[in-house]
């Protein structure tokens, strides 16, 4: 729980959850996913099992976003600017792929 709340306030440092626990761990975690919904759909399994194994990785990838989103408050406005920006295109990307 005290990984959740340290995310969520911010309190990790933007290099660690941007590039590690974010691009790294996150898509990785999405990537997995996303085989194993495309597996299962493809095994013949029902439209709405393959959906739910597709979007259970959303909450984390929410949570990853906003962990950015608040430590990158903490640098440098530019650096902070592309932080957020990644951020956000990272979601859509884990969104759609």
């Amino acid at each position: 729980m005290e990984f959740v709340r340290c995310h969520w306030q911010g309190r990790v440092p933007l290099a660690r959850v941007f590039w590690w626990d974010m691009l790294i761990v996150g898509t990785l975690v999405n990537l997995i996913a996303g085989g194993t919904a495309l597996a299962a759909h493809v095994a013949g399994a029902p439209f709405w099992l393959a959906a739910l194994i597709f979007f259970l990785p959303l909450p984390l990838n929410v949570l990853l976003t906003v962990s950015v989103w608040r430590s990158a408050g903490q640098v440098a406005p530019g650096e902070g600017l592309l932080a957020r920006a990644g951020a956000l295109v990272w979601l859509a990307v884990m969104l759609v792929v």
